[in-house]
């Protein structure tokens, strides 16, 4: 074998091995910004900015999001939730105090946000096929008892 046959065999092994990490990647992991004008809240109005970043371990996902609420107050909430549907707690959310997710596919995720045991909101959760952008459309009701609908779009930072 010459040595161009050998980087050439090499540089395959390596992109092949590069291409199978990345496909190993999760998804959901990542920073993603909210595009305010892609989303839509009713009835409204939308945060000014929001900013979520999720690490996953395996089967459970370590979300923390941090923003500014339409009249520009500031906001952080977070939560560690394993995949399966189990209830986890919530920090930082008026609206709710537990939050439980189930992955239905490697792009998807369905979640339910409780506050005193009982449902208040409930989302499916996907990433597009290119891993660019997170899209979470959901229903639910405010404290005060309004019904809300949502399609939040994130861009992958």
């Amino acid at each position: 074998m010459n040595v161009r046959t050998i980087a050439s065999a090499f540089c395959l092994a390596t992109f092949c091995m590069i291409a199978n990490l990345s496909a190993a990647a999760d998804p959901f992991e990542g920073t993603w910004k909210l595009n305010t004008e892609k989303s839509k809240f009713v009835p409204g109005p939308a945060p000014q900015s929001e900013i979520v970043t999720v690490k996953v371990n395996g089967d459970t996902q370590d979300v923390k999001s941090e923003g500014k609420t339409h009249d520009g107050t500031a906001f952080a909430e977070s939560f560690v939730v394993k995949l399966d549907g189990t209830p986890a707690p919530i920090t930082g959310d008026p609206e709710a105090d537990m939050i439980s997710a189930r992955k239905t596919n490697d792009h998807t995720l369905q979640s339910k946000a409780m506050k005193g045991g009982k449902i208040i909101g409930q989302d499916r959760v996907s990433v597009s096929a290119d891993g660019k952008t997170l899209t979470m459309s959901g229903s639910g009701v405010d404290s005060k008892g309004t019904k809300q609908k949502w399609t939040a779009v994130y861009d992958k930072e």
